[in-house]
């Protein structure tokens, strides 16, 4: 056990209607979701946990990277189609806030970041909205009025755009996304277009930006 006072951020989220996923697929699938988590913590450094199955925090030890994590999971889990091709989801609540009580598992850990996290999760569940990012800061307002917008913009995005998206965060060009997933870069380009990629780095550049000098 470690009480530590430096920010981090905390991700706690579920896998929406995860009870009405077949119970042959659902090895198959969360083993998918998890190696998106893997895919992640080789470039990001993250640690993750799973708990109640179809639940799992992740703890980002640069919380500058935070929305970064938020939005390779959400577009992970959304680039794999239902056979009604609506895509699978996530609820994802991001918590930035001090790391008080650090202990060996994340789910036992406690701190600003924790809580904030995992209260804003219940609370999604009681809203139209599965996406929400809060800090114990004087950016939490801001941050809660713009999940709202980044919620409407993410809630409409396609599996293939989804996927797209997921490969331009980590920093892939259009052409090598192309290549990876077999399309061509004008076809990319266009799915880039049509999930808002534009207004979505500009967020990102803004979130980073919030934290430049912590």
């Amino acid at each position: 056990m470690k009480i530590e006072d430096e920010n981090i951020g905390i991700i706690t989220a579920d896998i929406i209607d995860s009870t009405e996923i077949e119970y042959d697929l659902r090895t198959v699938l969360f083993s998918k979701f998890n190696d998106g988590l893997e895919r992640i913590k080789k470039t990001i450094p993250i640690e993750y946990e799973w708990y109640r199955g179809d639940a799992f925090q992740v703890k980002v030890l640069n919380f500058r990277d935070s929305l970064k994590i938020i939005l390779l999971i959400k577009f992970w889990v959304k680039s794999f189609e239902k056979e009604s091709k609506k895509s699978y989801d996530v609820r994802i609540s991001l918590g930035i806030g001090k790391n008080e009580w650090n202990q060996n598992q994340i789910v036992t850990s406690d701190g600003e970041a924790y809580r904030i996290s995992g209260r804003n999760l219940d609370n999604l569940k009681s809203l139209k909205q599965s996406f929400i990012i809060d800090a114990n800061d004087a950016n939490s307002d801001a941050f809660r009025i713009e999940s709202l917008l980044l919620n409407v913009i993410i809630d409409s995005i396609t599996p293939i755009q989804s996927k797209v998206l997921f490969y331009k965060i980590c920093g892939y060009k259009e052409e090598a996304i192309a290549k990876k997933i077999n399309l061509a870069q004008s076809t990319i380009n266009q799915h880039s277009n049509a999930g808002n990629w534009f207004a979505i780095s500009k967020y990102l550049d803004y979130f980073e930006k919030k934290y430049a000098h912590e």
